[in-house]
């Protein structure tokens, strides 16, 4: 826990800063950036597909591309790379999360209205935890974000380049196709409400996806497995709290044609993908792009004026909120990242 808390704690220190003294604020943001860019790759045995990956790594550098045609070619070709270097799976992780976090700080910095606020999420709301276990899932989120400046310009064709892009990572970005679309249509209660009908059609027709899945030879073996169990809604909380704490956002997008709707529908498609982690664990995997979005729609919100709160109230609540969210994630042992193990335990954990 003592890594984790250590930087949850000098990510206030940028709100110490001058706001109007960028070079300070760009030493902060990118400090941080390599301190969590540090603990990832220094890490041993620290998330559940630690393994897996490290499998993966050796049997690339055995037959090449031949022997793992499942895996996706981009995240084969960055194993292939290394290899060919000379490096081994330790300098893979050094690779991977320098890649990770330059992509997810660089996107920070440009775009997000508080950068230290961003990073306080990115620890608390465990997208760093992430990248220690679904490393292809992590990058291919990690580049899908930058769909952002296009979609804000409602630019579809330079945005589905990036979502090819970060396909050759992980399939499953090839979701951010369709909601593309759904970003960008203005919030509304006809908008939120088909939506939430389909969410739920979708959500009763389970046992029918069911029997879809167990005629597809390739996903058959998860039908038995433990990510397909439901979790419990408490699961819920987080991408509630976030669409409530984000409803000024959403309100601001819906009135003001000048403003983009990106952010503000980021929220409520995160919130409407994680209600599946109640029917299969392994759906939730589905939310984490568009979930990504909240480092920069959540200090968004926290920045609003609001008649009932002012914003010094709304970043203490939203504050607060995330570090429970972190202590909760920490006692569940999510990603398998609690506790921190580095390469100075390799002696105890071989």
């Amino acid at each position: 826990m003592l890594p984790y808390l250590l930087l949850i704690s000098a990510s206030f220190s940028g709100k110490l800063l001058p706001p109007q003294n960028l070079k300070y604020q760009r030493f902060h943001l990118w400090s941080m950036g390599i301190f969590c860019w540090l603990l990832a790759s220094f890490r041993y045995v620290t998330g559940f597909d630690y393994r897996l990956y490290e499998d993966i790594f050796q049997r690339v550098a055995d037959t090449g591309f031949s022997g793992l045609p499942q895996i996706e070619p981009g995240y084969l070709l960055l194993n292939l790379l290394v290899f060919r270097l000379g490096g081994d799976y330790r300098a893979l992780l050094f690779v991977f999360h320098l890649l990770f976090t330059v992509l997810v700080f660089t996107w920070i910095g440009r775009y997000s209205p508080a950068p230290w606020m961003s990073v306080y999420l990115f620890l608390t709301l465990q997208h760093l935890a992430l990248s220690m276990n679904f490393l292809r899932q992590a990058l291919a989120a990690a580049i899908l974000i930058w769909t952002y400046p296009f979609l804000k310009r409602r630019r579809f064709l330079p945005a589905w380049g990036v979502v090819l892009l970060a396909s050759c990572f992980h399939w499953s970005a090839l979701i951010m196709l369709p909601l593309s679309f759904l970003l960008c249509l203005r919030p509304a209660k006809l908008h939120y409400g088909l939506a939430s009908l389909a969410a739920a059609t979708a959500y009763l027709l389970d046992p029918l996806l069911c029997g879809v899945i167990a005629r597809i030879p390739k996903y058959q073996h998860y039908l038995d497995g433990m990510y397909w169990q439901g979790n419990s809604f408490l699961y819920l909380f987080l991408p509630l709290g976030c669409f409530l704490f984000a409803l000024p956002l959403i309100k601001q997008a819906a009135d003001e044609p000048t403003v983009s709707p990106v952010l503000a529908n980021s929220i409520f498609y995160s919130l409407l993908i994680q209600l599946f982690i109640t029917r299969h664990f392994i759906l939730e995997r589905l939310s984490i792009y568009a979930a990504f979005f909240s480092l920069l729609a959540l200090p968004e919100a926290a920045l609003l004026p609001d008649k009932y709160l002012n914003a010094r109230t709304r970043k203490v609540i939203l504050l607060a909120g995330c570090f429970a969210y972190f202590l909760f994630a920490a006692s569940q042992g999510f990603h398998g990242v609690y506790p921190y193990r580095g390469i100075w335990d390799r002696v105890i954990f071989p």
